[in-house]
């Protein structure tokens, strides 16, 4: 390995509040891990992103660009890309810092939500995978999460369903054909009106079939990888513990390349619906909002001991943030579903407030930043570009 690039490791949060950290004040959320990774490395205290939303936020941090440069904002109330169907998407002409360190010589990967688009003008198309903006692996959530992908308990027997509905449209039309061919060679003697009926049940039979795909649960909920759907729709709970040993994989692959590597690892938590495993559902003093962090902590720490115990510590420097604030409306009822943005007002979707777009920043590297360090001068999401340049060499893009 060339020690004098290292390799990264990029942690995104979804919705996190910069006030659910034990090491940003948090004293009623457990979250030891990200806490010593804050211990461990440089503590950011003045750090924002560009967007209080995830799709401009995203492609800003992409790219270390104001999202409006590259088009991917909007003066309406769709400000993010609001479903997989949509032909929007990160203009390719976009340079992002995967397609900076795949030239020299690193290798990429995605683990987790994309979020920035994926196709045009048909539905195999997939020109904004992420594949078009250097990343060599992918394997996630093209979309990104919403309600109607956690809980669906009708899910399993809805899939069962489907699938005998089309079993029965076949054996219908089927039965149809032979009493027409029947009827018209003078073999059988069956009146048309049954005919006419059955016709029309197999049709009806159709539509209910083909109305079962149609819910956005089964063209927005699913998982990647490549370029491969591998569940669809998908199982929310057990989603992020997929992608950690997906993560883990990668680690451990790269540990035997000569190159570095770059791995963005990108969480669904802690979006709403907030898909939690039963291992720690009802773990928090904060209901299910507390438990989904917890979880998040817990799979950061995963990805820590990874580093560790693939030697390689030392010469990796992780960062650690959210994509914007914690979501202050969701709740159902009086039970609260967002963050906590700590002293500062608002939230996501808020941009004329901070607690929009204030966002914890931790950044490890034990080969060049002393441990225990903190930062106040203003860093940004953006940043991440040129500095992720700067520390492989790389040339910052010269014609934007």
């Amino acid at each position: 390995m060339n020690e004098d690039k290292p390799n990264i490791l990029l942690i995104m949060a979804d919705d996190l509040g910069i006030g659910d950290l034990g090491c940003y004040g948090n004293d009623t959320i457990r979250t030891p891990n990200i806490d010593r990774l804050a211990k461990e490395g440089v503590q950011l205290t003045q750090h924002i992103s560009a967007a209080s939303l995830c799709t401009p936020s995203r492609s800003a941090f992409l790219t270390g660009r104001y999202p409006i440069r590259s088009g991917m904002v909007s003066d309406t109330n769709h400000r993010v890309i609001r479903t997989l169907g949509v032909p929007a998407g990160l203009p390719l002409n976009e340079t992002t810092f995967a397609a900076l360190l795949k030239e020299q010589g690193y290798s990429t990967g995605l683990i987790g939500k994309w979020h920035q688009g994926l196709n045009c003008r048909t539905r195999n198309d997939h020109c904004h995978h992420p594949y078009n903006y250097g990343f060599d692996f992918f394997y996630g959530m093209p979309f990104t999460l919403y309600h109607p992908c956690w809980p669906d308990p009708s899910r399993d027997t809805e899939l069962a369903i489907e699938s005998r509905l089309w079993l029965c449209v076949q054996l219908v039309a089927i039965a149809v054909v032979t009493l027409t061919v029947g009827k018209l060679s003078g073999w059988i003697s069956i009146p048309w009106p049954l005919i006419l009926s059955m016709v029309l049940f197999v049709l009806l039979l159709a539509y209910f079939w083909y109305a079962s795909y149609t819910p956005s649960l089964y063209w927005n909920c699913l998982l990647m990888r490549e370029q491969e759907i591998t569940e669809q729709p998908m199982k929310a709970e057990r989603a992020g513990t997929i992608m950690v040993k997906e993560a883990i994989s990668f680690l451990e692959r790269q540990r035997h390349n000569r190159g570095p590597f770059l791995l963005f690892f990108s969480f669904l938590h802690v979006h709403t619906p907030l898909p939690t495993t039963d291992d720690f559902i009802g773990t928090s003093k904060h209901g299910l909002y507390g438990d989904n962090v917890q979880e998040m902590d817990y799979m950061v720490g995963k990805l820590l001991d990874a580093i560790n115990d693939f030697g390689l510590r030392n010469n990796t420097l992780v960062y650690f943030t959210s994509d914007h604030g914690g979501h202050l409306e969701a709740r159902i009822g009086h039970a609260q579903l967002g963050g906590w943005n700590g002293i500062f007002k608002g939230g996501k979707g808020m941009g004329g407030w901070e607690g929009g777009i204030r966002v914890p920043g931790i950044v490890r590297w034990p080969a060049k930043l002393p441990a225990g360090q903190f930062i106040g001068e203003p860093t940004s999401l953006m940043d991440v570009f040129p500095t992720l340049a700067a520390v492989s060499g790389a040339r910052l893009p010269q014609d934007r």
